[in-house]
């Protein structure tokens, strides 16, 4: 309904009015969001790196006290005692795993466990042992002697000359570095391990793997890395990743990242939340502000607007818009003072219309009675008429002067001055007409069909003299006395407006190209035709009857 599109409209522009307004609190709102997400991330990030700065002293001393001793005792290992050395060594090294001396082709000469002649689980260490650095520490393997994850450190042993005499290494498990990790106090649901460079993990009780990416990260920039692991069907971790000295270990810590409902998420989601609260809460104040204040009070206005448009101006709102906004109620008083000049108007003007309508009615029933005083004085003229040819030429006067009497009557006989109502009109006219010319005598029938049309009272006259003239000539020339005939009359509508009438005889016909009619009645049917914009078209054969139709354009219609 137009109402409700107009309602929905306005609220629709204020609301979006409002909205506009109020983005930038949105925005700042993101903002802040988002400044104070990055901040809460780096304060998760900050309390584990400083468990991580622990962590890492406690694993990189091992590492490093290992290798200190490794070196001191080398010299002692010999050939022969490993497992002498090993002893000595375990109190100092509790993550101590073996102790064993390779020669020069990396295979084992003794081992603290008593096995011997294996060789080196990987042949690049020996290698790079024999030309390039004199210690290694290796990334975590599996320890065929220990059964175990180790790490293991290698020192070169050299001959007097010099030259390459093999290496003495000692492995360390991997789960006891993992518990120097956890030697120092940690917070609450923070875990320590450890890891190797392929992102295995050592004393993890959530994950036994990390992506080697975040390790490569770590160890590329030799700096803590924070990442979070995401886990299926558990909560995700937040897993810091730090390198321990210059081995291929690295420490890891861990714990569940912070909830929704943690103090982490909160904040980010407070700054944008509240704005964004507010922001809701004002729109919806507004549309209802809107509902309350303005469309209620609008749509009853439509309402008075529409009984007053219906005619009905003596209507009063009265208590309707008792408790409105007060520009709404002067505006319904407005209104209602308009209604009341405009009811004072339109009677002032019915009254003088139906003053106008009495005096068109009154001169139409004059004229009326004027052509039939005129009729009444042909009718005596012609009676003195000897000659019958005049009298024949008085009889056609006064049919047409009949025509326009018949007209004038109908139009003051009409509630409608400016339009006539065919139906009636014609029929009255032709039966008239009937009767003037004596046809029922002339054993002529006249047949009538009409649709339902009004035409402009402009149209009613010439309408009428052209079927006068065609009825006549049909009379007079269509059939012989003796035989009579049919004369149909048939008014039809068309599908643009247009209009059909047509008269038809079943009588004699004519020749159109040798004996076109050319007397006063053609010529006067022409002239009717084209004050009417229309165009007259005869069809005529011997035998075969005469048609002549009108075809007259539709109201405020151009001619064709």
């Amino acid at each position: 309904m137009p109402d409700r599109a107009a309602s929905s409209s306005l609220r629709r522009r204020l609301v979006a009015t409002l909205a506009i307004a109020l983005t930038p609190v949105l925005i700042l709102g993101a903002a802040s969001a988002y400044m104070d997400a990055r901040e809460a991330i780096q304060t998760r990030s900050n309390e584990l790196l400083l468990v991580a700065g622990a962590s890492v002293d406690g694993v990189d001393q091992t590492i490093d006290e290992a290798e200190l001793l490794l070196d001191l005792f080398k010299s002692e290992v010999g050939t022969s005692n490993c497992a002498r050395v090993y002893e000595r060594l375990r109190p100092s090294v509790p993550a101590l795993s073996s102790l064993i001396r390779f020669d020069a082709d990396g295979v084992a000469l003794c081992t603290s466990t008593g096995a011997s002649g294996f060789e080196m689980s990987n042949p690049d260490w020996n290698q790079r042992l024999r030309h390039e650095v004199p210690t290694l520490r290796t990334d975590a393997f599996f320890g065929k002697t220990s059964e175990d994850w180790i790490f293991a450190i290698f020192s070169r042993v050299d001959k007097p000359d010099g030259s390459y005499d093999g290496s003495v290494a000692i492995g360390l498990k991997s789960r006891a570095l993992a518990s120097f990790a956890r030697a120092s106090i940690l917070p609450e649901g923070v875990e320590v391990a450890i890891a190797d460079v392929d992102g295995r993990v050592f004393g993890s009780e959530h994950f036994s793997s990390i992506a080697p990416e975040w390790i490569a990260a770590a160890a590329e920039t030799h700096t803590a890395k924070m990442f979070v692991l995401k886990r299926k069907d558990m909560p995700p971790m937040d897993v810091v990743i730090r390198p321990v000295g210059p081995a291929n270990v690295f420490a890891v810590i861990s714990r569940e990242s912070p909830g929704l409902w943690s103090a982490f998420t909160l904040q980010p989601v407070s700054s944008f939340g509240l704005p964004l609260l507010a922001f809701s809460i004002a729109l919806l104040a507004v549309w209802l502000a809107i509902d309350s204040l303005v469309l209620r009070w609008v749509s009853r206005l439509i309402r008075i607007a529409r009984v007053y448009g219906a005619g009905r101006y003596a209507f009063r709102a009265g208590g309707a818009l008792a408790s409105a906004p007060a520009e709404i109620a002067e505006l319904a008083d407005a209104m209602e003072d308009m209604a009341a000049d405009i009811d004072q108007r339109d009677k002032d003007l019915k009254a003088a219309i139906e003053v106008r309508d009495a005096a068109v009615k009154e001169i139409h029933h004059r004229v009326k009675n004027n052509l039939q005083i005129v009729t009444s004085f042909l009718n005596l003229q012609g009676r003195q008429l000897q000659d019958e040819e005049a009298r024949q030429a008085i009889a056609a006067a006064r049919h047409r002067i009949d025509a326009l009497a018949i007209v004038h009557q109908t139009l003051y006989q009409h509630e409608r001055l400016e339009l006539v109502s065919m139906q009636p009109f014609l029929k009255g006219l032709i039966d008239h007409l009937a009767e003037a010319l004596g046809m029922e005598a002339l054993n002529i029938r006249i047949s009538q069909s009409y649709d339902e049309m009004e035409r402009p009272a402009d149209d009613a006259i010439p309408i009428a003299l052209f079927l006068v003239e065609a009825v006549t000539n049909a009379t007079k020339y269509a059939f012989r006395r003796e035989e009579g005939g049919e004369i149909s009359i048939s008014l039809t509508a068309g599908e643009d407006d247009s209009v059909r009438l047509k008269v038809a005889d079943n009588g004699l016909g004519f020749d159109p190209s040798s004996k076109a009619p050319k007397g006063l009645g053609s010529k006067l049917m022409t002239a009717f035709a084209r004050q009417l914009k229309g165009r007259l078209d005869i069809q005529s054969k011997p035998g075969g009857g005469t048609a002549i139709t009108l075809y007259m354009p539709g109201r405020d219609k151009a001619p064709a």
